[in-house]
């Protein structure tokens, strides 16, 4: 069984080629740093992802609470719950993410996104990381929230952090965690209590206020919560439109269509989500000794589910590497995941990025990249831009 450095330079450098020489291997992978296996193959990575009896998500517990960081509330986070758990805590959250939920929020995407894109263009020279990609989510997830704007400044720095921990190696890195693990439970907590004393119109009221089956949630649970919410909430949205953008400036036709058809916009979004995933992979951990497409798994084995790699699997997908939206199938990608983990927040993802660039596309006429090489964000979970410098070009 081969191994392969996901952090190796080359890899790095053209992670789909090595992907596509790890879905040719019989079999499973060995990754390291990480000393998991790693299913490279769709097949593979959803059979991972939406079996819980034998890939457990408390994985995610285990890798976002290394040695060196120590308790960290987002371990105790629905995401890193097997059933039963999981669904309770699930039901009571999923309401707020609801069609309802979707709803009422529209309007307010709508306006932050009109705002941004106007000032973005005005601006012309603009690092749109910071003027738009990263600060729609934020804004929104901010609202959604009922945090106080004031406080929006440190959500970035937060979400950095809190995505570092399974790659973060120097000590400084780990210094700078666990200062910011311990400022975002100072804040959360803070909030909790604030809403438990005066109740709002927002999702942290309405987890307090929630019961299934006579049960609260407790500040623990809310808790954990938030702190997934939180950075989750900014990131995946924030590297999809990046990843977008980048593709708009490249391939100018797909500017063109979408001025035209804002209609092509979502088929557009759901291909960058396929072709340029702001999620690269999943962590799971074998319950028991299982067999995988051939390979013995022993039980407590780390298994990555490699969704970059699943979202251009020839066998799925035709012509992986192209990209063409619409295409058959064009749904059928693992970047929300698969089975009870699905992502509560895709529907949310989608209406930001679709409202986001026709906000955006239907006040330029070409976007310019400042710079041919794109810097990326460091680590391996979350694929997009760290900074992106353009020229707007007014329509």
């Amino acid at each position: 069984m081969r191994t392969y450095n996901l952090f190796d330079p080359a890899v790095l450098a053209d992670p789909h080629a090595v992907f596509a020489q790890m879905r040719s291997e019989p079999g499973l992978c060995r990754v390291e740093p990480f000393g998991a296996f790693a299913a490279a193959r769709y097949e593979d990575a959803a059979a991972i992802l939406k079996d819980p009896q034998r890939f457990s998500s408390e994985a995610l517990a285990i890798t976002a609470e290394p040695p060196w960081l120590g308790p960290n509330p987002v371990a105790q986070a629905l995401i890193s719950k097997d059933p039963p758990n999981h669904a309770r805590l699930r039901a009571l959250v999923n309401r707020a993410f609801g069609p309802a939920g979707m709803a009422r929020l529209e309007a307010q995407v709508w306006k932050v996104s009109e705002e941004l894109a106007e000032a973005a263009v005005r601006r012309r020279e603009v690092e749109l990381v910071d003027a738009f990609t990263f600060v729609l989510p934020r804004d929104i997830i901010g609202y959604l929230l009922g945090l106080d704007p004031s406080t929006f400044s440190n959500f970035k720095r937060w979400s950095l952090a809190m995505g570092l921990i399974t790659s973060a190696t120097t000590p400084e890195q780990h210094e700078e965690i666990r200062f910011v693990v311990r400022e975002m439970k100072g804040y959360l907590t803070e909030v909790i209590e604030a809403r438990r004393r005066q109740p709002g119109e927002d999702m942290v009221s309405d987890l307090l206020r929630a019961e299934v089956d006579g049960r609260k949630l407790t500040d623990e649970e809310i808790l954990s919560f938030l702190f997934l919410l939180l950075p989750a909430g900014m990131e995946t949205t924030s590297q999809l439109l990046g990843n977008a953008i980048i593709y708009l400036a490249r391939h100018p036709e797909h500017l063109a269509r979408a001025r035209e058809d804002k209609t092509h916009i979502p088929r557009f979004v759901e291909e960058v989500l396929r072709y340029e995933s702001p999620v690269q992979l999943s962590f799971r951990m074998a319950t028991q000794d299982v067999e995988l497409s051939g390979t013995k798994i022993p039980a407590g084995s780390f298994v990555l589910g490699l969704v970059g790699s699943a979202n251009r699997d020839e066998r799925v997908f035709e012509q992986p590497d192209r990209f063409l939206p619409g295409r058959d199938k064009g749904t059928q990608h693992l970047t929300f995941g698969y089975g009870i983990h699905f992502c509560l927040g895709a529907q949310l993802a989608r209406m930001e990025a679709r409202l986001g660039l026709e906000a955006l596309v239907s006040r330029v006429g070409a976007i310019r990249l400042r710079s041919p090489e794109v810097q990326w964000l460091p680590g391996y979970t979350i694929h997009g831009p760290a900074t992106l410098p353009v020229e707007l070009i007014p329509a």
